[in-house]
Order: C-alpha cells, then sequence, then structure tokens
C-alpha cells in the first residue's frame, strides 16, 4: 500500500479517536432516545435470546444483528461499539481510495481519500448508532465490486458483487434500484463480447439467496409476506402527503420516535380501515394514501420532488437524529473547519460535468449517483441517508480539483472559466436553504437524552436553550413539564402542560400527564376528562387507558376500570403494569386465582416488576 494513503488512514484513526474522546460528555454519547435506542434496543433483545422479534421485521435487521455481535464480544461495552464503527470508518476511507483509482487516476485516489478521512459529517456520524454506520462501507465496498464485474463479469465476482449488494441493502434499501439496472451497462460496451449471462445469474442468485432470510422470517414468525420490511409505506407517506417539506415531519396522529412511528401507524390505518391489520396492511394503507396523493395533486409532487433534489445537495447536515452543526455545541473536535458538503458537493458537480469524460466507469457512476438520488427523493431527504453517496461522491470530487489543476497549469483559461462557472452553479445549489433548520428540536432532544440519563440541571438549560428560539413550542414546554414533575415540582410542571396545550389541544402526553395532575390532587372528576380526551386523540394509547383504570379504581367503580385496564394490555400487551392493575382489579372484586394469573404474567415480563411481587404477597404467595 503506498505511504500516502498509509498516512492517510493513520489520519483517519486518529480523528476518529479524538472525536471519539470529546464526545464522552455530550448528551446523545448513550443511545437513549431516537433511532440510537430503537436499534440499541433491539440489539439487547437479540442478545437475550430473542432473535425472532414481534414477527415481521420493522426495520432493515443487519445492523441490530451487528450490534448485538459488537456487544456481546465486548462485554457490552458502549465504547467498544464505537471504536469499531470508528474502524469501519477507517475502512470506508481505504475503499475510496481504491473506487477514486478504478474510476479516474491513483491521484485521484489518494485526493479522495484524504477527503475521507477528514471529512466532518463522515466521522461524526460513524459513532452514533445507527445503520449507516455499517451501511457506508458496504455501500463503497458494492461500487468498488460492481467497477471490477463490470471489467471481468466472472460468476465468481458476479457472487462476490450479489452478496455485497444484498448485505449494503439490508443497512438501506436505496442501492436496489442499481441492483437490478446494472446489467443493462453491459449493452453499452460494444467490445465486451458474449453478453455475461452465467456471471449475472450468479449476481442475481447471491443477491436474492443472501436477502431470502429476511422475507422468510417474515413469512414464518410473522406470518406475512413482507420483502424486507413493513415501515417501507408509512416512509413514503411521510416524503409524499399534503404537509410534505421533503425532510422529515411525524405525520398527524404518529409519534416521532421508532418505537411510537410502529404503535400509531397501525393504529391509524386500522382505524381508518375498521379491521385489524398485517404488517403488509397497514404498509399498504400508507403507501396506497401516498400514491392517491400523487395521482391527485400531479404537479405539486413534481415541486416537491425537485424540491427534494435540491435538498439533497443542500449543504446543511439536516438531520432527524443528531445535528453536526449542533454538536459543535459540545464537541470541541468538531469546532475545527473540517470538509463537509458545502465544499464536497460543489466539486462533486464540477467533476461529474467538467471531467465526465475523463471518469472510467462514467456510466456506472451516472447510474450509481441517479438510482441512489432518486430512492432517497422518493421518500425523504436527510442528512444521515446521504453518506451512502459519498464512496463515488468524494473521488468524483477530487475529479473536480484535479480538472482545476490541470486547467490552471495548462493556462486554458476557457477551460477554467467553465470550471469556475460549474463550481459557482454547485455552490448556488448547495447554499439553496429550501427549509429552515433551527436548533429548536436538537436542544428539546439534547434536553430529553439529558433528562433520561438523569442530568437534570443539564437537560433544564437546554430545554431553556429551546424556549430562546420559540417559547410557545409545545414539545418544548411538553419536555419542561416532564422534567419539572419528576423533580416533583408538580405546580410549575403544570403551567407548562397547560401551555402545551394551548399550541397542541391534541397532545396526548400533555392530556395524559395533565390528567395525573388532578388525580394526585384528588379532583378525579377532572382527570376523568383529560384521560378520556386523551384517548379520543390517541385511541391506541395504552398510558390513557391504564390511567383512565386507575381513576375509576379510585372512583370505587371496578368494572370500569377492569375494562379500561384491559384495553391498556390491548394496546401493549407486554406490559407488566396493566397485567398487574387487571390483577388487583379482579383480586377485590374477589376472583384470586384470576388475580394471580395477571400477577404471574406481569413477573413473565419484567421478574423485578416490584408492584406484581408485592401483589402475589397478598395471597401469600410472593416471591
Amino acid at each position: 500500500m503506498p505511504k500516502r494513503i498509509w498516512l492517510a488512514v493513520v489520519l483517519a484513526l486518529a480523528v476518529r479517536i479524538a472525536c471519539l474522546y470529546f464526545s464522552r460528555t455530550a448528551p446523545f454519547y448513550e443511545p437513549v432516545i431516537l433511532d440510537p435506542k430503537y436499534y440499541q434496543d433491539w440489539a439487547l433483545r437479540i442478545l437475550a435470546g430473542d432473535w425472532k422479534g414481534e414477527g415481521v421485521f420493522y426495520g432493515l435487521p443487519l445492523y441490530p444483528f451487528f450490534l448485538a455481535l459488537c456487544y456481546k464480544f465486548s462485554n457490552h461495552s458502549l465504547l467498544a461499539v464505537k471504536l469499531t464503527q470508528s474502524l469501519l470508518g477507517v475502512l470506508t476511507v481505504f475503499l475510496v481510495y481504491k473506487i477514486g483509482g478504478k474510476i479516474h487516476s491513483k491521484t485521484a485516489g489518494h485526493l479522495a481519500a484524504w477527503l475521507a478521512a477528514v471529512y466532518g459529517p463522515l466521522f461524526f456520524h460513524e459513532q452514533i448508532l445507527t445503520p449507516e454506520s455499517l451501511g457506508v462501507p458496504l455501500y463503497a465496498l458494492s461500487f468498488y465490486q460492481s467497477c471490477r464485474f463490470l471489467e471481468a463479469p466472472t460468476v465468481k465476482k458476479g457472487a462476490a458483487l450479489g452478496v455485497c449488494c444484498a448485505l449494503a441493502a439490508l443497512t438501506k434499501a436505496g442501492i436496489i434500484p442499481f441492483v437490478f439496472l446494472l446489467p443493462l451497462l453491459f449493452f453499452r460496451d460494444k467490445k465486451s463480447g458474449k453478453f455475461p449471462a452465467k456471471a449475472l445469474a450468479a449476481y442475481f442468485l447471491a443477491f436474492f439467496l443472501t436477502l431470502s432470510p429476511v422475507p422468510v422470517h417474515n413469512w414464518v414468525y410473522g406470518h406475512d409476506f413482507v420483502p424486507l420490511t413493513s415501515h417501507g409505506g408509512f416512509n413514503f407517506y411521510i416524503g409524499n402527503n399534503p404537509k410534505a417539506e421533503g425532510v422529515f415531519a411525524a405525520p398527524e396522529g404518529t409519534g416521532g420516535n421508532v418505537d411510537a412511528q410502529i404503535e400509531d401507524s397501525k393504529a391509524v390505518a386500522e382505524r381508518e380501515t375498521g379491521r385489524s391489520l398485517k404488517p403488509s396492511e397497514v404498509s399498504a394503507y400508507w403507501s396506497d394514501k401516498a400514491w392517491r396523493y400523487i395521482r391527485e395533486n400531479p404537479l405539486d409532487f413534481i415541486r416537491l420532488s425537485w424540491m427534494k433534489i435540491v435538498l439533497f445537495f443542500d449543504a446543511r447536515e439536516i438531520s432527524d437524529v443528531e445535528d453536526y452543526s449542533f454538536a459543535r455545541n459540545f464537541n470541541p473536535m468538531l469546532r475545527f473547519p473540517w470538509p463537509d458538503f458545502s465544499l464536497v458537493g460543489p466539486l462533486f458537480i464540477l467533476g461529474i460535468f467538467a471531467a465526465f469524460k475523463k471518469i472510467r466507469h462514467r456510466w456506472a457512476v451516472s447510474l450509481w449517483v441517479v438510482c441512489y438520488i432518486a430512492a432517497i427523493v422518493f421518500f425523504f431527504v436527510n442528512a444521515r441517508y446521504r453518506l451512502p453517496a459519498l464512496s463515488v461522491f468524494l473521488p468524483v470530487a477530487a475529479a473536480g480539483v484535479l480538472e482545476i489543476y490541470e486547467a490552471a497549469a495548462q493556462k486554458a483559461w476557457t477551460r477554467l472559466a467553465l470550471c469556475a462557472g460549474v463550481l459557482g452553479l454547485g455552490i448556488w445549489l448547495t447554499q439553496a436553504r429550501l427549509v429552515e433548520n433551527t436548533w429548536l428540536k436538537d436542544y428539546i432532544n439534547a434536553g430529553d437524552a439529558f433528562q433520561e440519563r438523569k442530568k437534570y440541571d443539564k437537560a433544564m438549560t437546554l430545554y431553556q436553550k429551546a424556549f430562546e428560539i420559540d417559547p410557545e413550542a409545545p414539545k418544548a414546554n411538553l419536555a419542561m413539564g416532564v422534567l419539572l414533575t419528576r423533580l416533583e415540582r408538580h405546580e410549575e410542571a403544570k403551567g407548562y402542560y397547560e401551555k402545551c396545550l394551548q399550541t397542541d389541544p391534541a397532545n396526548s402526553q400533555a392530556l395524559n400527564n395533565l390528567g395525573m395532575w388532578y388525580e394526585r390532587g384528588g379532583d378525579f372528576g377532572r382527570a376523568e376528562e383529560l384521560f378520556l380526551k386523551a384517548i379520543e386523540v390517541k385511541p391506541n394509547s395504552s398510558q390513557a387507558y391504564n390511567n383512565l383504570g386507575m381513576v375509576y379504581g379510585k372512583m370505587g367503580e371496578p368494572e370500569k376500570a377492569l375494562q379500561a385496564f384491559k384495553n391498556s394490555l390491548k394496546f401493549n400487551p407486554s406490559s407488566p403494569r396493566a397485567n398487574t392493575n387487571i390483577g388487583l382489579i379482579y383480586y377485590r372484586l374477589g376472583a384470586k386465582e384470576e388475580a394471580r394469573r395477571y400477577w404471574e404474567r406481569a413477573l413473565e415480563l419484567d421478574p423485578a416488576f416490584g408492584e406484581a411481587k408485592k401483589a402475589l404477597g397478598l395471597l401469600g404467595a410472593g416471591s
């Protein structure tokens, strides 16, 4: 390996270790909220032996199994996981070097590798527990193998490429259009001779065999035919609806985190259709709504799609989990002017236009870029969704730099002026800023993360920062109310819940929490009213039904309480609390064996659940 690449690899590793070191005090270091929490919880369930899950996969499964493997061999060390992901980032740097050499020149490969080594958003996202940390190197490997396959389409290379593409698809499905269109490139090459039918057969066979455990799992354990995951239709609707702006925004009536989306998307679909739905039917419900919007509003859809294309090239890192620019407030390593998309985006556009004829495998590059952007634009744009494209964007950007250098060295002023014009167009595109991107949600999310980690003073400071941006923000008022409730400052918390409901009257959680405030004060009538309102706006709220049952129990209406608790259990069958509460009502009604059954079920779900143990003690069978 050339010395310069060793230096780039060492630099990449050093930068990543330094970034990881300084991130330890950041609010999102531990995966306690949003997507990182979802994937961590999934990995921990796998480690506990629950590798089957609840049936059909909602998310793509490769990353959680990878995460579980990392935890298994590191004794559950989060630091070890992040170091492993950083090493995968170093592998990405090397693969970018190989791709640069394959599609342009060794010089372009070196330059692209150095860019990848210090590309801020790349090493930043590598340390977040999301599938992109595994997907980026798999995408890079897939494109590199594609180039090798196009050069010499053997059965062995076809099989290797099929496996790589399938693994990449199991982290992010955006590669799939490229997989199916790749054979078209052989029709362009007149010198290739015989069409490589056997090699392509091996390619597709390896691809489908590698993917096959997922649909088989979904069919066997979920009794539903879902080729990959059941969230495709919901995500499609997020990106294509009357209120869509091209970035993530949870549809009305659904939550912002993954678990809430799973529950709410199903509940809304079942409420609208009036029947119980399989995961595939839930997905179809949402995709049908999106297609209906597209058919009825074709011009709006075209405008929205163009908007998403521009957003894909937005220099800002518009995130749904952890914002790169926001993280600079907590990590001094990120305050350096590392290269980001404001540099790479315009250089890529320069490379693809000004240096196109000098790019080897130019049609593979074009197909890769068009297919991936189309796959993202079909849904919605997100900073981390752009990362898998970097394995091609960085080498092409390096080609753009070399084009400028060559034009200047040769004093080709017309060519240099053309480069400047294309570069200017790229800068304009990346700075278009079609949507507002404040730090409001980031301050709230960071506060939530600190609150989950019981760092309440830091959480309060961040919520106050959110109020400086928007004092009326319902999520900020709700979050502050929750924090003050935890601190037992109940009177202050009540004010924040009420303020939240002034701007968001249908906020189920605020209605719940305010109802609990009235319940605590003995105003059961007002509490009942608020819990019923919470159920009205969110009929699948297990929490609201449980709270309503508690109120009915205190009001001396055990039959109503029992029905409310059973509704709570219906929407959350794995709730030890609902099982315990049902048991308590049966105990009061004299049905002791029925009570025992529910308490034992609660302890099956959570052996450490103290309330169930205490309840069993009423029967003289405590454990």
